[in-house]
């Protein structure tokens, strides 16, 4: 979800740390290569959840999204960010995490499309990698909830309001997620 008024930005040296292409020049050429890698990695075999809730298998699927685009693809961020748990914490919460989701299965304690999207929740409140967790929590999101025998998610993609506001709507509902209300989420990602 690149916002409409950003494609034209030009990146700055922080944001070419580790971007292989030599070509991109702006967050739109960005956006184009990450999703043409995105696209790519979508052509893959989609996993089991015994494969999927794996520490290793989630930082291989990141590697698949966007290996063709950044050097540290699959690798736990180093570095604090505004937004995520402390990076000697990732690999620990994602094992907690993947472990929760499987009791979770295992027991029912939540409907199959409640556990994809706190498991989507939780990969994005760790934050592990430096760029693109939205995007590999959603995918690995639709890669649990069809191996629980659901239809993929739509994550707004069926709403017809413009990318700035579409962000909007998924970021609000990510904050109501943050304080235990999970109805919102769930219904933007089936929207």
């Amino acid at each position: 979800m690149l916002p409409d008024s950003d494609g034209h930005t030009a990146l700055d040296e922080d944001d070419r740390l580790g971007l292989r292409p030599t070509y991109i020049a702006t967050r739109g050429d960005l956006f184009e290569a990450e999703q043409r890698n995105i696209v790519k990695a979508r052509l893959r075999r989609p996993p089991s959840a015994q494969e999927l809730l794996d520490d290793w298998y989630l930082r291989r699927l990141h590697r698949a999204m966007f290996g063709d685009v950044w050097e540290w693809a699959g690798q736990y961020r180093q570095r604090e960010t505004n937004i995520g748990v402390d990076p000697g914490q990732i690999a620990a919460d994602v094992r907690k995490l993947v472990g929760d989701v499987r009791a979770w299965i295992e027991y029912g304690t939540y409907p199959p499309d409640e556990i994809a999207v706190r498991f989507h929740h939780g990969l994005v409140a760790i934050h592990p990698f430096r760029n693109g967790n939205g995007r590999h929590s959603r995918i690995a999101a639709d890669y649990l909830i069809v191996a629980l025998d659901g239809a993929r998610f739509g994550w707004g993609g069926q709403l017809t309001t413009g990318t700035d506001e579409l962000r909007a709507t998924y970021l609000q509902a990510l904050r109501q997620a943050d304080d235990g209300d999970f109805d919102v989420l769930i219904a933007f990602a089936r929207s």
